[in-house]
Formats: C-alpha cells, structure tokens, sequence
C-alpha cells in the first residue's frame, strides 16, 4: 500500500472503529474535522499503535480479523425479567453465568429465550464470553421514592457546598456532622434532599481543594470527618489536649469568611492519629475489620496508594518505577512493611462512610424523603488512586475538556484522565459499576456532572494537538446506571448542559433519568420560557454552583469577575453588561405577565422572592434552591476558568447549620414551596401580594 492510498486512509478507517468521531459541530455550529495528528494521539491514549499509516493499517486489520472471529457479541444490554431471544445460533453451546448464582445452558439447536433477573451476568460460548447486561426498562421516579400529587407541593430541596457549612464545632471546614445538622434543619424546612459537592477522596497528599479533580470516587474524603462525632473520642486525653492547644487557631477558623483548609489541615490529622491509637488500644475492631474485608481489593488499594503516596508524593507516575504498578511485588512488600499505616487509612474510610450513614439517618429523620443528593464528579486526576489501581482502564496522555464556547473561547482542559473505553469494556465496565456504587450507597438522589459523557467525551492530547470527540457505548453505560440506581432506590439527574449530542435528552426521558432545567439558560430567542412549561423530567434551578447567584446575575456581578481576571476585555464586559440589562427585562416581563410583580416595576435588586415563586410553579418532578440564593448571598462558589484568581471552594456561610431552619429568608422561601401545588395556585397567590421582593 502506498501513502495517499489505502494505508492513509486505515488512520481513518482505524479512529471511526474505535469510536473517534471524524467530525463534530462547536456551540456556534460550525463544523470541525478531526485531524489526522487528533486521530493518532487519541488512538495512542487508548493504547492502539497507529504513529505511522503503516502502523494504523497493522491495528486495523488485527481489529477486524478479531472482530470476524467472534460469535457472540462483546456486550449484550437486555431488559430485566423481559423474555430475550440472545443470539447464539453460531455456537455449539453455550452458558449463562448468573450473578445471583447458578447457571443456564443449552446448545444452538435450541431456542435461547430466557427473562433474566436484573444483574450483570456472563455468557460463555466455547472459548468466548461477554457480559450481559440485565437492567430495568428505566430508573427509580421521583414518584417511586415520594408520594406526590398533582394537587400537593412540588417536591423541593436545597443545594449547597459541604465544605462552606459553619459551626461552633468543625475544624475550620464543613464536616459530616455539620451536614447532618444541616439536612435535621432543611427537612424541618419541608426540604426533600440537601445537594452538596462532591465528597469523592481528594489524597492525601494532594493540594488541590476543589471537589471535581478527586484521586479516588469510590471513597469519601477524610477531611470532612468530625473528629469529635468519632467512638472514644471522649475518652481521649490526647485528642482533648490537641484542640484545647489549637484554642485561639479554632476560634479564628470558626469566625473566618473563607473556609479555613490549612488549619483544618494542621490539627485533624494530629487528632485522628490519636484516635487511632486510642481505637486500636481498645481491641474493639471486629466491626471495622470485618467491613475492610468486606470492601475488598477497591479499598485496599486505596489505602496502600494513600501511605505510599505519604512517602513519594500525590502523582503516582512520580513514584519509584517498581511501585508504578498496584500488583507489582514492591507494592506487596511495602503493604507488609507499612501495616499499620495502610490500616490507618482505611479506618479513615471506615469512620467517613458511617458518619455519612448518619448524615443521611438524619435527613430521613427530618422528614426528608430523598435526603442526600450526592454528585459524582466526571473524573480524577491523571496521577489518582484510581488511575494507578486500574491504569489499563484509564486513557493516558490525554485529559477530559470542553470544546470552545461563549463562555471559554480557548476551550477547557480539565486535567481528568477519562475511561479508556475498550479496556473498560474488557473490564466489564467494573471501575465504573463501583464508582456508581460508591456514590449511591447513601444518597437517596445523585447527580452525574456533564452526562454528556455517557455518549461521548472531548479528549485533549497533551502533546498539544486539538481536541476531539470520542464516543462511548451508551447503552450500556445507561445501563449499569439504572440497574445501580434500582438496586440503591436512588434518583439520577444528569447534567446536561453545554453542546448536548441530538437525541441525549430523549435517550435519558426514555431511561427514567432527570434532566437540568436551570433558569438562566431556559430561553427561547430573547425571552424567558415559563418555568411551567420545564419538562417533567426535570430537576429545575436558577442556577449552579459554577454560575452567578441571584443577585449576582441580576448585577452582573459574573461579567465583571471574568473581565477582572483576564477572562474577557473590558469591550467584552461591556457588550455582556447590555445583554444581561436585556435579559433582565425579559425577566421582568416574564414575572409581570405571571403576577408576580408590579407592573412595569423596575428592580435595582433580584426579586428573590418573585423567582422563587416563579420556580415553584415549574412543571418539573423536582426543584433545587441554592443556599446561597436563600441567604441573599452575592458571590457564586466557582468561576470556571480560574484557579487563584478568584477564592473557589472557599466561601463559607455566613449562618451557622444549627440556625438555618431560623433564617428569615429559608423560612420565606420555604412557605413559598410548601404552598405551590401548581403554576396556576403560584400565580393566584402572587395576586394577593403585588410587591414580594427581598
């Protein structure tokens, strides 16, 4: 074959078999092609040899000859307890491997129809296998979990960020106490769930405090842990000492407007060490030993990576060569050296998961139906926990992104090492079926950040060649989500907001997940829609955490950061300063022509009150406040595209959690959302009060 010709053309041939999208369209519409440079580094960070066309001609035709010499396929998706013919009529026999055990057979004279239970079985033919995947037609509804009418209040809830919550009794940063208190106080609100950040394990060693760039989703991150909420915590003098040394230090983390990490960071270690200590000295471990063992090799892995990690830093692909590999016999032989410090870490684990149990004990206590609405963030670091304990499973040299937007001209590059989709699939999709598991196990709703990626990802080579799309088996992916979101009684919203793929959204209607209505966005040309009109399958908000709040939409508080860090000129700013004037009179109208304001008002301030009215009547099955926005706060909690220029992951509340069922703005906002059955019932009580701003 000759360059130009056949060989050229296997690069191409090569990506589209893998799932590289030759071409895709910005947010603007223009199309974009992925290039022959794109094509080669993606395929390279899946692991397939394609540097030269000779090379990618070499892949492709191994590809193709293992692809023509399978008979069965390599996944089969099937509704669970629904009668499925499977195709096995090129097989001399086969078996069905079931997860609850036991087994089916036949051979391919037969007729295989079978009604498999909802799990993840194996289908073995000769020397062949695939797993097979049994899930429910669709995902538990709110209507499932909570008894709602048409008549009664549109279910609601609160979200806000863990780390920002205040209390006489943290270290300087929100602790799994503090969210208990927090969900005992909003579900006495009439609350349904309380959403927070995700709680994913940041590392040990890592200094990074933003909650989307964790080491390790499937633990929970130690520095949330109240120490003083932990057994024999009372009995020890050591502990006592520790924090009445740390006196004046407290004091100043407790009053701070920013959250305090480095003292937290300064005094929890010393305290849980001695705990520890103390915990170990009682011989009463059989409760944690035995939830270790069950945990199995996830959890030990993440705790050897932890004490490694103490030793030779955060990134493990810094590391001694001979530790790069989570089996190699170095890493056996430090596990046995350093006992002691590996159990240290998985006791971390162990007090997390239990004292995140009682957050969500107390929630449902409270009277919350769902309780904890937990987010799953889109990925980890290149250098995680779970990039070393499952490298095959993760693309290398690449990180998640987003293409360019309004809101980012030069794109995102994320620093998150995506699933490698092949090997996940040989793995039988395990490092994201315990991720799912992990993040379900005590929330009664979660959110999948950027669930676009359930079709496909932007992978951005670090060698400095554009992005492009890689697409991901969604099926499949859709799902595992729903078969772990049954077996956890748990609700699924999907963030689908930026370039969403044409037809996701139906694809998630028709799974049973929850889809992001977020006011801000929800415009048809230069109006508003009517928040009655959202989509029942919806989860409906004025915004998010990576968005401005209220009053700071309403100021455009939001433009003039990005301008004052370089984000955007000041010509920029200004031309954004006039589009947001126009949407704020579309606004306006939009509430004038629902009762919600004196007409022709004209607000210097948000309308607090009039929105939330306004996002009471919203069609959709769910409802999220922003704690910010209830509390009348002016600063959001993320700006994207910044790192110290502005204090992300740092603001804290101003109210302590133990008072917040007495704020006078929840309180408002809470009889607003109590009282609405519907659109219609909002905009007759709007009538009895012409002027409801804050």
């Amino acid at each position: 074959m000759t360059r130009g010709g056949a060989t050229e053309d296997s690069l191409q041939r090569l990506a589209e078999a893998i799932g590289i999208l030759p071409r895709w369209h910005h947010l603007s519409g223009a199309e974009q092609t992925t290039g022959p440079e794109t094509q080669r580094a993606l395929l390279a960070a899946m692991g397939f040899a394609a540097a030269s066309d000779t090379e990618a001609a070499e892949t492709l035709q191994a590809l193709t000859a293992e692809t023509a010499a399978r008979r069965i396929p390599r996944e089969i998706v099937v509704e669970a307890d629904a009668e499925t013919t499977f195709p096995l009529t090129d097989v001399t026999d086969w078996r069905l491997e079931l997860e609850q055990g036991g087994t089916l057979s036949g051979t391919a004279a037969e007729t295989a129809t079978i009604a498999l239970p909802a799990g993840l079985h194996r289908l073995v033919a000769g020397d062949q296998s695939c797993l097979v995947i049994a899930a429910p037609k669709r995902a538990p509804a709110v209507s499932d979990l909570l008894s709602t009418t048409d008549e009664g209040p549109r279910p609601w809830g609160v979200t806000g960020a863990l780390y920002g919550l205040r209390s006489d009794k943290n270290l300087g940063v929100g602790d799994y106490r503090d969210l208990g208190d927090a969900c005992r106080a909003l579900g006495t609100c009439g609350a349904q769930f309380f959403g927070i950040n995700p709680i994913h394990a940041s590392g040990v060693m890592n200094d990074d405090v933003s909650p989307y760039a964790p080491t390790c989703r499937t633990a929970l991150e130690p520095r949330h842990i109240a120490v003083d909420g932990i057994p024999g915590f009372a009995d020890c003098k050591e502990a006592q000492r520790l924090l009445h040394d740390n006196t004046a230090d407290l004091v100043a983390a407790r009053e701070g407007d920013e959250v305090a990490y480095a003292i937290q960071e300064k005094i929890q270690p010393q305290i849980l060490r001695a705990l520890f200590k103390t915990f170990n000295d009682t011989g009463r471990t059989a409760d944690f030993d035995a939830w270790r063992q069950a945990r199995g090799l996830a959890l030990e892995r993440f705790a050897r990576f932890e004490a490694i990690s103490q030793r030779h830093g955060a990134d493990w692909r810094r590391w001694p060569q001979d530790l790069q590999a989570a089996g190699s016999a170095a890493v056996e032989n430090f596990a046995g050296e350093h006992a002691a410090e590996i159990r240290y870490h998985a006791w971390l684990q162990w007090l997390a998961e239990n004292q995140v149990g009682n957050a969500q004990t107390a929630a449902r206590q409270a009277g919350m139906g769902l309780g904890l609405y937990l987010d799953l963030a889109v990925g980890v670091r290149p250098g995680s926990a779970d990039t070393w304990a499952d490298p095959d499973c993760f693309a290398k040299g690449v990180s998640l992104g987003a293409p360019p937007d309004g809101f980012n001209p030069q794109g995102q590059v994320w620093n998150l090492s995506p699933f490698n989709i092949p090997a996940l699939r040989k793995a039988a999709y395990r490092p994201f079926v315990e991720t799912l598991r992990g993040v379900m196990r005590h929330a009664g709703i979660i959110r999948i950040d950027h669930i676009l990626g359930i079709n496909r990802g932007f992978w951005v080579p670090e060698n400095g060649a554009p992005g492009g799309y890689v697409t991901y088996p969604m099926e499949s992916l859709l799902a595992l989500v729903k078969l772990e979101a049954a077996r956890a009684g748990c609700i699924v919203v999907g963030e689908d907001l930026g370039s969403v793929p044409e037809g996701l959204r139906g694809w998630l209607v028709e799974a049973g997940l929850l889809g992001c209505a977020v006011l801000q966005f929800e415009k048809e040309g230069d109006r508003f829609r009517d928040p009655c009109a959202y989509a029942p399958s919806t989860l409906a908000s004025f915004g998010t955490h990576d968005m401005p709040t209220m009053r700071g939409w309403w100021r455009g508080s939001d433009t003039d950061l990005r301008r004052d860090t370089g984000q955007i000129s000041d010509e920029a700013q200004a031309r954004a300063q006039q589009e947001r004037s126009g949407e704020r009179a579309a606004l306006l109208r939009l509430l004038e022509d629902k009762g919600l304001l004196a007409e022709g008002s004209a607000l210097e301030e948000a309308p607090v009150t009039a929105l939330h009215r306004l996002l009471a009547g919203a069609g959709s099955d769910l409802v999220a406040v922003q704690l910010d926005d209830a509390l009348g706060n002016l600063e959001q909690q993320n700006l994207p595209g910044t790192v110290s220029e502005y204090p992300n992951w740092r603001r804290r509340y101003r109210i302590k959690v133990e008072n917040l069922g007495q704020e006078p703005g929840l309180a408002a906002i809470a009889e607003i959302f109590n009282a609405a059955a519907s659109a219609d019932a909002t905009d007759t009580a709007a009538e009895k009060e012409k002027q409801p701003w804050m």
